[in-house]
């Protein structure tokens, strides 16, 4: 099923297991380019990592969240000596941004810089996430010509389940974009309690 040339190695098996977790980079592209559906998967992620489920953010957050992706990646596109990951967009954010939305006047009712930092703590290093966002591995997997995500580890975790969700539906989007000429296929199995939830109603 996986190329026989290759002995597997464009494809891959992804499971959940206490000493070897999840753990992808949403800021690596084998290209180091970031076209504006990677973008928006990048906003997707966060907020999703920043809001519960029933709260919808304000206008004014997303942009501020837009503004912060958009901000680290023009500064890792202009130093490619930076190695980009959750772990350098959290410092990013609570230094250079922080003085960016000062020097704009922004509001904390509009944009709560603290609050923001202090929710995403966890996916920072030494959190209890940090693994999540923060990959070693240089992996794109719009190159994989197979991929199987094992959920059952995860089905029940309402952290992990809702991110490694959007990271899929990210990869899928991904190829049907820049594979041309390619037939690809999805199959998905018992996954209504991740599509019922409201990041993916979008």
């Amino acid at each position: 099923m996986i190329h026989d040339r290759t002995n597997g190695k464009d494809g891959i098996y992804i499971t959940y297991e206490e000493d070897n977790p999840i753990s992808f980079n949403p800021f690596y592209t084998e290209s180091g380019k970031f076209d504006v559906e990677k973008r928006d998967s990048i906003n997707t992620l966060i907020l999703t990592l920043w809001k519960r489920e029933d709260e919808s953010p304000k206008r004014s957050e997303e942009v501020a969240l837009s503004g912060a992706v958009n901000a680290y990646i023009r500064k890792i596109s202009e130093n490619r000596n930076i190695r980009p990951d959750f772990n350098g967009f959290y410092e990013f954010v609570a230094d250079d941004y922080r003085r960016m939305i000062e020097e704009k006047k922004v509001r904390e009712k509009d944009f709560d810089i603290d609050g923001f930092l202090n929710v995403l703590e966890p996916f920072y290093r030494g959190g209890d996430y940090d693994f999540l966002l923060n990959s070693d591995k240089e992996l794109d997997l719009t190159g994989k010509r197979f991929i199987v995500f094992e959920l059952d580890n995860i089905s029940s975790n309402k952290v992990l389940l809702p991110v490694v969700t959007l990271i899929i539906m990210e990869t899928f989007i991904a190829k049907m974009r820049r594979l041309k000429g390619i037939r690809k296929m999805i199959l998905i199995e018992e996954c209504w309690k991740a599509l019922m939830s409201a990041n993916m109603s979008e």
